[in-house]
């Protein structure tokens, strides 16, 4: 039979055909090419400009990232090789786990200058509501977070839904994407780098966590030991016997010395707060212990020193190591007949927040389901606005058992940093709102004669949760990672008290006791 050349009407369908066959895997991989970037772009962003150096850190993402490309088509092109049809699709279904691992990392790193680590994810997937809100919230319009859901469900569908590539054509591009990102995942070695949490890839920066390394048993029985030596230091915090005197205890979210000139900053944000601290006794030197409210909470309520021992992910409990403590402030204050309470416009619910604290010795704890709060505009975790905290505070105070240790946590300044006032995204916004908010709530104290018989405490839980910039790396130096404002007003303290020696949150339980 005489064989015949192809024409090249006949060439075109046959190159069609072999388009379909790849469309899906080229799908797959503009979305990782298209995630890659974004990410390179928000560490740029939070990162890069930051210090200086923009652009410096594209190429470093990608290079780290191709590993996590090459998981995606190992996997696509292991299920072309199973049989049958339908266990082939459900292995597919794991190249899409893959891709949304990254992109809830790129989402936490967007909304909390933070990756996704697995321990904090087993809290966080008991906490629906909590995650819900601040996702909804952080992503921008209401449409935002929808439509990222819709996302997702879609790319489920097209992992299963994709034929395996059992043709040459899918498989022979499967194994050349292959191929060129592990020759660049191989070939490519980066520079250690200080910065290199945010620019490794999700399983790598999970990998190189410090957590997985374990003290030794004689460093974790020392740390755990309830006879742990107590700290008393010689400042001006140390009082005279309280003799019935009242105290508040304020918590500000996120304030950060850069935010405010008194504290070394270079931003005008706090000048009520820096008025404040300017009455009476301010510490130039002190130091949270943690990023985040609840180690915030840890150190200054529970009294005890930030350490991290060794769990597997899977064991990971709200406070860890942090109940049954002996040694609070609440029960310091409560061994010397005092009322104790607690108040927020945030929920109790999140992490047992509410029963840890009662543990703790807070024989009244309260949260944004108190009915002062009914109608007050919701923002942050459903919570009410600081203006809503100060005002419930003052109508605590008239019925307060005296004498009393009032704790208030504000909330306004947390993440997605929105303006009560002007409804604005804004992290100056908020942070100017909210000293506008404590400067009322001072002069109501100032009015109410609380300063004859009471003493007021007002520092930060961290940080706040953004990148350190350049100019702010260059003002405190490593300090920049943990310092946070605090002061003390009281009658004892004449006007511009500064203490310059070294503190953290977890000496004011000793301190006061």
């Amino acid at each position: 039979m005489k064989r015949t050349k192809k024409t090249g009407a006949g060439f075109v369908p046959r190159f069609l055909r072999g388009m379909f066959l790849i469309l899906p895997q080229l799908l797959v991989l503009a979305l990782m090419l298209s995630l890659m970037a974004l990410r390179a772009s928000a560490v740029d962003k939070k990162v890069g400009r930051y210090i200086a150096c923009p652009g410096c850190f594209d190429s470093t993402v990608f290079y780290n990232d191709m590993i996590l490309l090459s998981l995606v088509y190992g996997i696509l092109l292991l299920a072309g090789f199973l049989q049958p049809a339908f266990i082939a699709r459900c292995v597919q279904l794991f190249a899409g786990f893959v891709i949304l691992i990254y992109l809830v990392d790129l989402i936490l790193f967007h909304l909390f200058f933070a990756r996704l680590f697995m321990s904090d994810a087993a809290l966080y997937i008991g906490e629906r509501e909590a995650v819900w809100d601040q996702f909804y919230s952080g992503m921008g319009g209401p449409l935002a977070a929808p439509l990222l859901l819709l996302g997702v469900v879609l790319l489920f569908l097209l992992m299963f839904l994709m034929k395996p590539a059992r043709q040459r054509a899918p498989r022979l591009l499967l194994a050349i994407v292959l191929g060129l990102s592990v020759t660049i995942t191989v070939l490519v070695r980066q520079q250690p780098y200080v910065n290199s949490w945010a620019v490794d890839n999700v399983f790598a920066a999970n990998l190189s966590t410090t957590t997985r390394n374990p003290y030794s048993d004689s460093y974790s029985d020392r740390i755990s030991r309830s006879d742990f030596p107590n700290r008393v230091y010689d400042s001006g915090l140390l009082l005279a016997p309280a003799n019935g005197r009242n105290l508040i205890v304020v918590l500000l979210e996120s304030w950060s010395p850069w935010h405010s000139l008194l504290f070394g900053g270079f931003e005008n944000w706090t000048p009520n707060l820096d008025a404040a601290a300017n009455r009476g006794l301010r510490f130039s030197n002190f130091h949270a212990i943690g990023f985040s409210t609840a180690e915030g909470l840890m150190g200054i309520l529970a009294g005890e020193p930030l350490w991290a021992p060794f769990i597997h992910w899977r064991e990971s409990t709200p406070f860890h190591s942090m109940w049954a403590v002996e040694r609070t402030l609440p029960k310091a204050f409560l061994c010397a007949g005092y009322h104790t309470a607690f108040l927020t416009t945030g929920p109790l619910d999140i992490y047992r927040k509410g029963e840890w604290l009662e543990q703790l010795g807070f024989q009244y704890v309260e949260g944004r389901e108190n009915s002062f709060y009914r109608g007050w505009p919701e923002f942050s975790f459903k919570s009410a606005s600081d203006r809503a905290l100060y005002q419930r505070a003052n109508q605590w105070l008239h019925s307060a058992e005296k004498p009393y240790l009032l704790v208030l946590e504000t909330l306004t300044t947390h993440q997605p940093f929105k303006d009560p006032d002007s409804g604005q995204r804004s992290l100056e916004l908020a942070m100017k709102y909210a000293d506008r908010e404590f400067g009322v709530y001072l002069d109501s104290l100032d009015q109410s004669g609380f300063f004859d018989d009471g003493l007021l405490v007002v520092l930060s839980d961290h940080r706040s949760m953004t990148p350190i910039s350049s100019g702010e790396f260059a003002l405190f130096g490593n300090d920049a990672y943990s310092r946070v404002p605090m002061f003390v007003i009281g009658r004892e303290f004449g006007r511009n008290q500064v203490d310059h020696s070294a503190y953290s949150q977890s000496d004011l339980v000793p301190t006061f006791e």
